[in-house]
């Protein structure tokens, strides 16, 4: 990927104890000294990037050197925060002029512009902590997994749940072995991020940039379209198949996550994947454009240790929440999972979450509750739930990891092949009803 350094400086300167054990790199920071600060360069400042430069910042050990972002307004108002950090437009420019003062960076920007920034990164020696997905293209997973392992780098996906009660009593539930061995899972989201409004707008007419963004900066390396107001910037571009990689790579990735943790995925990779999408009346060149709003996806990995060395399948549903005009059954989860939920504690099933079947019971987990689930196939009382201990920072576990400290839950090296898993579910909604050897999408013998 060609790296381009356009933009320039702006001119407002700079002022005057969980039970589940977890894995990552140890840090290397050649560049530090003994009770010197983290010295962190934030690139995005708003929205889910104000948060992660907040949380990352809010560590007693860091310092925010630097705050990057293509949209000044932004910039103002993290410089209000951070008023001896450094600013920038243009984040190549950034490490060109800080590359040696800085320990670590936060990448949180649209997904279609992670590759560039991680890569650089890990190249200059750099502690990455990423927003998922990790990038755009399924052919940079295993650039960056390869990169990050060459250069010691410590390294955290923005899987921030991760950390959470909710997933690591998941992640030690899957581990206990009360529901046996893993025959299926099933993940679910009744929502996308956008009404169907928002979703559906079309056509789109040419507006003024904003003279407050960089237009360029923002589309990176993708192919250059006109600013349409609204239609990108600030939150709109996941629905686009150039800059975004749909609700699978956003939500999907933190529902899975837990199940690749809990079940020592590391770096498995499944061996085949089907998709059904919604018929949302589209013209060809809008199915060139947009993700679909409805998909049901469905892979089948090979034998692992917790599934008793037995193939397994995963099925993810989305977007029907949205769309009830036209409400489809295959985009919903299967109705005898509403059965199991009936019999446990929440009643029905949740918004969003997973339900994971084993060879003796099934574990129902939401998004974001603290408590899984237990339903045993032989109708005995399930065991209680194993405790974990107080929920933790996903940021500051990433700090310590790069203080030398502690390790990261959610590095690169399981990272890259949970994004991969996404990807090649967005890669088959390309190709709905034809079922695909993932392998083949790895040696990009499928277009």
């Amino acid at each position: 990927m060609k790296m381009t350094r356009r933009g320039f400086l702006v001119s407002i300167g700079a002022a005057g104890a969980a039970t589940v054990p977890f894995t990552g790199f140890p840090a290397i920071l050649k560049r530090r000294k003994p009770n010197e600060l983290l010295s962190h360069a934030a690139i995005g400042c708003a929205n889910q990037a104000a948060e992660d430069l907040r949380d990352i910042a809010s560590h007693k050990d860091v310092n925010i050197t630097a705050i990057c972002d293509v949209d000044s307004n932004y910039l103002a108002a993290a410089h209000k925060r951070f008023p001896h950090a450094k600013v920038y437009r243009d984040a190549f420019e950034m490490f060109a002029d800080l590359g040696d003062k800085i320990d670590s960076v936060n990448v949180s920007t649209p997904d279609h512009t992670h590759a560039q920034y991680i890569i650089e990164a890990l190249n200059r020696g750099l502690n990455v902590y990423a927003q998922k997905p990790l990038c755009h293209d399924l052919g940079d997973c295993r650039r960056i997994e390869k990169l990050a392992a060459e250069k010691n780098a410590v390294t955290q996906l923005g899987t921030q749940i991760a950390a959470w009660e909710c997933d690591r009593r998941t992640v030690a539930a899957i581990r206990s072995g009360v529901i046996g061995d893993i025959r299926h899972v099933w993940l679910f989201s009744t929502r996308r991020p956008l009404p169907p409004a928002d979703y559906f707008r079309w056509p789109l007419t040419e507006s003024p940039v904003p003279e407050t963004l960089d237009w360029k900066l923002w589309l990176g390396p993708v192919k250059y379209r006109p600013y349409v107001a609204g239609a990108y910037h600030a939150r709109n571009w996941r629905k686009w198949r150039d800059f975004g990689t749909s609700w699978l790579g956003d939500l999907g990735l933190h529902l899975m996550s837990p199940v690749w943790l809990g079940m020592e995925l590391g770096a498995t990779s499944p061996e085949t994947v089907t998709a059904e999408i919604s018929d949302d009346r589209w013209t060809i060149e809008q199915r060139e454009q947009f993700w679909p709003s409805m998909s049901h996806v469905t892979w089948t990995f090979p034998g692992v240790k917790a599934s008793g060395m037995k193939p397994f399948g995963v099925e993810w549903c989305d977007g029907f929440g949205n769309v009830g005009f036209r409400l489809e059954p295959k985009f919903m989860p299967p109705a005898f999972l509403q059965d199991i939920a009936s019999l446990t504690p929440m009643k029905r099933l949740p918004p969003q979450g997973r339900v994971i079947e084993g060879s003796h019971g099934w574990l129902l987990s939401t998004h974001f509750d603290a408590e899984p689930c237990f339903v045993m196939k032989d109708g005995s009382n399930p065991p209680p739930m194993q405790m974990v201990g107080a929920a933790t920072s996903h940021y500051h576990e990433y700090v310590d990891a790069c203080l030398g400290t502690g390790r990261t839950r959610s590095p690169i090296s399981m990272a890259g092949r949970l994004t991969e898993w996404g990807f090649m579910g967005n890669l088959a909604q390309l190709r709905p009803g034809e079922k695909i050897n993932c392998a083949d999408l790895l040696e990009r013998k499928i277009p």
